[in-house]
């Protein structure tokens, strides 16, 4: 049973003609609809050229907008999102910190799939910086490297500022820095682009409670979306957070929804396995639904919270799996909810490394802290 104000309907897609779409409301134009599965295509594997080897690789070889550039894993990219579109998926969901913005826009182009279609997804800020121009400047530079004319939903990817910006508010860490006058001047940039028919429709991610009420206080249109990671171990530091999206028709898109499972493993105070998919109560409840680890993840999300999420993958096997009709009308138990609902969470207390804890740790320094 779907939770709070999500709007379902059923879209054709290709060979998996069942597959769900949310109706996105606040800042977003009347008739988008946003498929439930998205591929997720922010990899971790970009320090080596190890071809299909896990961490997986997603970076272009080309420099991203901020002049950063990784391994080209442009052919690995371009496949695995053309081999997406072929099994039927059709959103996407990129960022220009994923350094591969081009080797995403060829896939499309290349694609036989009506751009119309799709749904692409991408996220300004994080290793750029936030502000009024900046954002326009990026959101058009994202277009040009895609090869479209428009975007369907574009996020500020992180509630703080990642560069020098020519925004007074958001030049980090001079005096006339203001992260709340940043966020709401940010967000005032995605409106006018929103209006302005460039793009579809307008949100944001990881952003909290208090910066979504910042939003509401003054007086402007909500997002259409928040994206923040969300799997069983983050179902109770996220459960007010998803309410209260719920609750004012933002529509809660997880990413990580697997745990990451090719790059991060979680403390053993917490996980029997340190890796989500692994976990015997998964395998569990995936036998009583004929259904795999990572498709009880998927299938749990939006059955009993209306959470689309963004798997990532480069494998085909796993990407039908991903998009299989079964996922989305799962008949979970109230006691399969509960186990799914009782992991423990992670404390942050590995020195607060993990992104999901907010980047103050030495090995996530370049993330913004959350503020």
């Amino acid at each position: 049973m779907l939770r709070g104000a999500v709007v379902a309907v059923l879209v054709a897609t290709g060979a998996n003609a069942a597959m769900p779409s949310v109706t996105l409301m606040n800042a977003a134009n009347a008739d988008v609809t946003m498929p439930v599965v998205g591929l997720g295509t922010g990899g971790y594997g970009n320090k080596g050229p190890d071809t299909y080897t896990y961490p997986e690789c997603w970076s272009d070889g080309k420099p991203g907008p901020d002049g950063v550039s990784f391994f080209d894993c442009a052919d690995m990219v371009i496949k695995a999102t053309t081999e997406w579109l072929q099994a039927g998926g059709r959103r996407i969901d990129n960022a220009d910190s994923y350094y591969n913005m081009r080797a995403i826009g060829t896939a499309m182009s290349q694609s036989k799939v009506a751009r119309s279609e799709m749904f692409l997804t991408s996220k300004i800020g994080s290793n750029m910086p936030m502000g009024f121009n900046e954002t326009i400047s990026q959101v058009e530079e994202s277009m040009k490297q895609y090869n479209t004319d428009y975007i369907d939903l574009v996020l500020i990817h992180w509630p703080t500022s990642g560069g020098n910006s020519s925004d007074p508010v958001c030049q980090k860490p001079a005096p006339t820095y203001d992260a709340k006058a940043c966020r709401l001047s940010t967000w005032k940039a995605l409106l006018m682009l929103w209006k302005s028919e460039k793009v579809r429709a307008v949100g944001v991610s990881n952003f909290n409670i208090a910066d979504l009420q910042e939003i509401i206080d003054a007086g402007l249109i909500l997002p259409a979306v928040n994206q923040c990671p969300f799997n069983p171990h983050l179902y109770s530091p996220q459960k007010e957070l998803l309410d209260f999206c719920h609750k004012h028709n933002i529509v809660f898109n997880s990413y990580s929804p697997l745990g990451v499972p090719d790059f991060h493993k979680y403390p053993t105070d917490i996980s029997t396995t340190g890796v989500l998919i692994e976990e015997p109560v998964l395998a569990a409840i995936g036998k009583a639904h004929s259904l795999t680890p990572s498709q009880v993840l998927i299938a749990w999300q939006w059955v009993a919270y209306g959470v689309v999420s963004n798997p990532r993958s480069m494998n085909v096997t796993h990407m039908n799996e991903n998009l299989s009709p079964s996922l989305f009308d799962t008949k979970f138990t109230p006691a399969e909810i509960d186990q799914l609902q009782g992991f423990k969470a992670d404390a942050c207390t590995d020195d607060n490394k993990w992104y999901e804890c907010c980047g103050s740790g030495s090995n996530q320094g370049g993330i913004p802290k959350c503020e």
